[in-house]
């Protein structure tokens, strides 16, 4: 398990103008989600969902990465108990952000891998720097999206981009990510805010009421036809498959110890 050592990245909410603003901060410019990460967007959620005022919520990160996915150090010898609490608070946690009534934008700064694409995938918009890639690549590690990635990518964007992203485990640029309708705007760094800015100040000219009725109206909509839920308990157990037959702890060491996994 993780060293409690070594810094967790942190999360800062501020509002201002019914705009709230998630900021992750990591070591080294890079944001990983560990449990105290995930614990604080909890904390930080929960303010949001007891405040009415707040119409929008941009979630990004700082310096190099949006995020650049989970602990992997908290995958070092996990147990299949360990494991499942591990997914069902990750779960939960993306449940959460989904579920709010306001509009969620993801501001994609840097590479988006992993949880943090799961993270992005429970927002409604999804902007991207033209510099930045995105994808799952848990397969490499031995395990699979377990945060909701899987599912949401099928309902979202069909099992064809579902399968490219999972399957192959590769990061794909955000030009082609656009192509895909994965993200919603790409932009250069220097343009980043701005286009951010126009998302916001367009949304905010929209009735509130509207949009918080249109978008729970779509959310149960989609809750009834995917069967997200049974969705959600599939992809822990298949993540739980991963666990029992060594896959996670051969993909984890292997890079870890930076050398190709000996897949058995």
């Amino acid at each position: 398990m993780r060293d409690p050592d070594i810094p967790q990245t942190t999360v800062d909410l501020s509002i201002a103008d019914q705009v709230a603003t998630l900021t992750l901060s990591g070591p080294k410019g890079i944001q990983t989600l560990g449990t105290a990460t995930r614990q604080a967007l909890h904390e930080a959620i929960e303010q949001l969902e007891q405040n009415a005022e707040v119409r929008i919520v941009v979630v990004r990160g700082t310096g190099r990465t949006f995020v650049a996915g989970a602990d992997i150090q908290e995958f070092r010898g996990i147990t299949e108990k360990q494991a499942r609490v591990l997914v069902e608070d990750g779960q939960a946690l993306m449940n959460r952000l989904a579920d709010l009534s306001c509009v969620k934008i993801a501001a994609i700064n840097g590479p988006c891998a992993g949880g943090g694409w799961e993270l992005a995938l429970a927002c409604d918009y999804r902007i991207a720097v033209d510099s930045a890639r995105i994808g799952l690549p848990e397969v490499s590690l031995g395990l699979l999206p377990c945060w909701g990635g899987t599912v949401r990518m099928t309902e979202m964007f069909g099992s064809s981009p579902a399968k490219k992203l999972i399957l192959r485990g590769d990061l794909i640029p955000a030009g082609e990510a656009l192509q895909l309708g994965l993200i919603d705007d790409v932009a250069a760094p220097e343009e980043l805010d701005a286009t951010l800015e126009a998302r916001i100040q367009s949304l905010l000219s929209r009735s509130p009421f509207a949009q918080r009725e249109a978008a729970r109206a779509i959310s149960r909509i989609s809750a009834r036809h995917h069967q997200t839920q049974l969705g959600m308990a599939d992809e822990l157990n298949a993540f739980l498959k991963c666990v029992a037959a060594g896959q996670v702890e051969i993909g984890v060491q292997a890079f870890l110890d930076k050398t190709p996994p000996q897949w058995g």
